[in-house]
């Protein structure tokens, strides 16, 4: 070989390494210097969250928050052993609420609470856990509604999930069933559990796409509703925001794929409703959910890029994560200072949904 031949090949694989380079910058979704800014952020968020921890762990009343807050500590990157030295304890507390059924919880709303608890104990990693985390999973799997509580195949309730009543009527909504997916695909319950199956009817018949949707009043945008025949869209079945991706990623943690029908559709509604000025259908009521579901949503479905209506090309991790930035408070938090509905009044719980978010983002 001779010395003109090697230099064309090692010119060769300059260029390669080069146009390499330049095409993963091109696809990269999030810039070294919104990352270094997003870390900083989280740490201003976590220091306020430390700040609001009593002795015995807690750090709030309602255990839903505490098993929140823990979880968005622990989930930091690169930061679960240093959180476990204080967050530990707000696991030895969740775990003395554990019922012999497995569920964990105090007296209201059971299923959300175990729901949150596992998501936080599994954050934790800690061995001593797994029992807990174990029983709890079975006890969310047995808790879809289906034959053992009376509800048939036909019901359009079947699958679902809630909190433990609702005031509008429902059963199960597509918010309380997506906590529990969530804590069932952490725990890792096996794919081929009937659970998934019983959930995605449940879902099928909450999504505004008349190809799975077997409900009379179903409608075919793609997009999700509160519970069959019911949305958060006031006095409408009308697909809206939050609802939509809780739905996405609720199919996300019943394995289905990017390719799935179902999962097109809600993707088209997304495009064509893309923003982050509010919760789309219902402006800024629970918006800082909305943030969260839309992070772990696309994140979870390996989207980087949304095409919105007008043809526009959206990454979505660098436009969140200014606006996310743009919205933390002098004291490291976050708080819906414009809709306080839905607990967004609290700092603790908004704080938790935006380290969330953020933890998505970096992923």
């Amino acid at each position: 070989m001779t010395q003109r031949t090697l230099t064309l090949i090692a010119g060769l694989a300059v260029f390669v390494t080069a146009s390499a380079t330049i095409q993963a910058r091109q696809d990269a979704p999030l810039s070294a210097a919104t990352r270094q800014k997003l870390m900083a952020s989280l740490s201003k968020g976590a220091a306020y969250l430390h700040q609001q921890q009593k002795p015995n762990g807690t750090f709030d009343p309602h255990p839903g928050l505490t098993s929140m807050a823990a979880a968005a500590l622990l989930r930091q990157p690169g930061a679960r052993d240093k959180e476990l030295a204080t967050v530990g304890k707000s696991l030895d507390y969740l775990k003395t609420l554990a019922k012999p059924d497995g569920g964990i919880y105090e007296k209201m709303i059971p299923h959300y609470i175990t729901a949150v608890a596992v998501q936080a104990l599994v954050a934790g990693g800690r061995a001593a856990d797994k029992p807990t985390i174990e029983k709890a999973r079975k006890y969310l799997a047995d808790h879809l509604l289906d034959e053992g509580e009376g509800i048939q195949k036909s019901d359009k309730f079947y699958g679902g999930m809630g909190y433990g009543g609702t005031s509008d009527g429902g059963i199960a909504d597509i918010i309380s069933l997506e906590y529990g997916l969530r804590a069932m695909k952490e725990a890792d319950l096996p794919a081929n559990d009937p659970a998934w199956q019983k959930a995605i009817q449940f879902l099928q018949r909450t999504q505004n796409f008349k190809e799975t949707n077997d409900q009379p009043n179903a409608g075919n945008d793609g997009g999700f509703i509160y519970y069959p025949g019911y949305s958060q869209v006031e006095g409408t079945t009308t697909s809206y925001g939050s609802g939509t991706y809780a739905g996405l990623l609720s199919y996300s943690w019943s394995n289905l794929q990017k390719n799935d029908r179902r999962v097109v559709a809600a993707f088209k509604w997304i495009g064509e409703h893309y923003t982050l000025d509010e919760n789309p259908g219902i402006g800024q009521k629970a918006v800082y959910y909305y943030y969260m579901v839309f992070a772990k949503a696309l994140q979870a479905m390996g989207e980087p890029i949304i095409t919105d209506s007008k043809g526009v090309k959206h990454n979505w991790r660098e436009e969140l994560a200014a606006k996310l930035m743009s919205l933390q408070g002098a004291d490291g938090s976050w708080v819906n200072d414009k809709n306080p509905a839905e607990m967004q009044g609290n700092k603790t719980l908004v704080t938790s949904f935006t380290m969330m978010a953020i933890e998505a983002i970096l992923q």
